[in-house]
């Protein structure tokens, strides 16, 4: 959990710096998972065990997919072009909030009124982190990013749901690779055309450095941690691992800022700190309600 913590601090920072080079979210998260892709393919049969779903379980990975892929990874990198890390961080914090509402309807129990106070406490700091009474181009910028994560963080919380039905059935990496790969397959034909005219000339060295990352460590190192938990642990305790990234990513934005990575304005003032402590208090009193 410690890993998968510290490993997303990085995922929030550096993939600013791509989404900001790249300008163009499709190709950015084609190239990701492709490459991804490529990688994990190449992993199948060898340190990835070859695929046994039946028919039935490859339309469930295909659905993971679209989730995992052309929603979720584009919708992420779509809103952090123009939000910042920290905000993707927080937002990213309410996935076990999600989690629990999701497991809540599939089982038809009406959450108690301590989740309830929860639920409020962590959508009025999600709402000082939007701050829709503040007006001006920087403000609507970070807000229409920030709504595109929300989107972003939905399918995720889709996804970690229904993951851990599979994970439970078939090996971890299995999943995880092919999930990916199947996703990677549908977004193509999408971004086939603007991958083809796109100028990679133009990215600079921290976004290729960002794309890196992403392939390595976030869409597979990550995932595979993420998909681990999910086979002992339930989704709201892996959900809770989101807890801890909002500070250890504010302290890496504030630290590559100050270094000249990322631009110096990370909105990291009073009203994000507010915003964050209601947040994630609303979160782990949520937690702490049980069942």
């Amino acid at each position: 959990m410690g890993l998968h913590v510290f490993s997303a601090a990085g995922t929030f920072v550096f993939s600013k710096a791509a989404a900001v080079s790249f300008a163009n979210p499709m190709v950015l998260t084609c190239s990701r998972g492709l490459g991804a892709a490529v990688i994990l393919f190449l992993l199948s049969g060898w340190k990835i065990p070859k695929p046994d779903f039946t028919l039935k379980e490859w339309l469930w990975i295909l659905c993971l997919g679209v989730l995992l892929v052309p929603l979720n990874q584009y919708c992420f990198l779509k809103g952090l072009e123009r939000t910042v890390p920290g905000h993707s961080a927080l937002l990213y914090a309410m996935t076990p909030l999600g989690v629990l509402l999701l497991s809540s309807v599939r089982t038809g129990k009406v959450p108690s009124i301590k989740k309830l106070a929860g639920i409020f406490i962590a959508f009025s700091g999600v709402m000082i982190i939007l701050r829709p009474w503040e007006s001006g181009v920087r403000a609507s910028e970070l807000r229409a990013g920030d709504l595109w994560l929300i989107v972003a963080v939905s399918c995720w919380v889709v996804y970690t749901v229904l993951a851990s039905d599979i994970c439970k059935r078939k090996n971890t990496l299995t999943v995880t690779a092919w999930s990916l790969i199947s996703g990677v397959f549908v977004m193509l034909p999408m971004a086939a055309g603007q991958m083809m005219t796109f100028d990679f000339s133009i990215v600079s060295t921290p976004g290729w450095f960002g794309l890196g990352y992403m392939i390595l460590i976030t869409s597979i190192v990550m995932m595979m941690l993420w998909n681990l938990l999910l086979k002992y642990l339930t989704p709201v305790q892996v959900a809770i691992t989101t807890n801890a990234q909002p500070p250890a990513t504010m302290l890496l934005a504030a630290v590559t800022a100050a270094v000249g990575l990322l631009p110096g304005n990370q909105d990291l003032g009073p009203m994000f700190i507010m915003g964050m402590v209601l947040s994630l208090s609303g979160v782990i009193i949520i937690q702490k309600a049980g069942n």
